[in-house]
């Protein structure tokens, strides 16, 4: 008798994070994950209950894996919410995969807006936001939240190709947010 391949949690959720990458998580079967990971699927399912409780692991490792390409990206020549926002529309087209299946409606119910809002360090955030002495706590948080709907709404236009423009008009876009929900936030009517 052949000795029992042992597979652990981490090797099948990184197994099935790559294949998303590549694929999409609707490719993903657990027949093909197991071909992969050159074993039977029965180290799957003492795994996973089953594939919903995968996708919803495979979710949150999405999840960080653009919270953290988002916080890297911050540097000192722009002010993190762009940058972050940018990293954002940039990883939507990149990794389009992983875009749709944070996307995807069905997979994760919460009230929050966004990934970074839900689990992020707002105060680095906060700390890089234009004019952000003007605000209370409540304010910023308003005006992330209104950007990341913006940002969230921009990426996925672009990232599914309806709307085609080049990166500093998407710079440009972001800004001119920016303002306009800082404005709306402060009660300047000027902007």
């Amino acid at each position: 008798m052949p000795p029992k391949i042992r597979v652990s949690k981490e090797q099948v959720l990184s197994t099935a994070f790559e294949m998303t990458r590549e694929d999409g998580f609707e490719a993903l079967t657990a027949r093909k994950l197991a071909e992969r990971l050159n074993s039977s699927t029965q180290p799957i399912f003492r795994t996973y209950e089953n594939m919903d409780s995968l996708k919803e692991d495979l979710f949150y490792k999405c999840e960080e894996f653009y919270r953290d390409r988002m916080e890297n990206s911050v540097n000192e020549f722009e002010p993190a919410y762009l940058s972050m926002s940018l990293k954002y529309i940039e990883l939507a087209q990149s990794e389009y995969h992983l875009f749709s299946l944070l996307s995807a409606v069905s997979i994760h119910e919460n009230d929050d807006t966004g990934i970074y809002l839900q689990n992020g360090d707002l105060k680095k955030v906060f700390k890089g936001l234009p004019d952000e002495k003007r605000l209370n706590e409540d304010q910023k948080t308003d005006l992330l939240k209104l950007l990341w709907i913006f940002t969230h709404g921009l990426a996925s236009m672009i990232a599914g190709k309806r709307l085609i423009v080049e990166n500093e008009g998407v710079s440009d876009m972001l800004k001119r947010a920016y303002e306009g929900f800082l404005n709306a936030e402060t009660g300047d009517k000027s902007g």
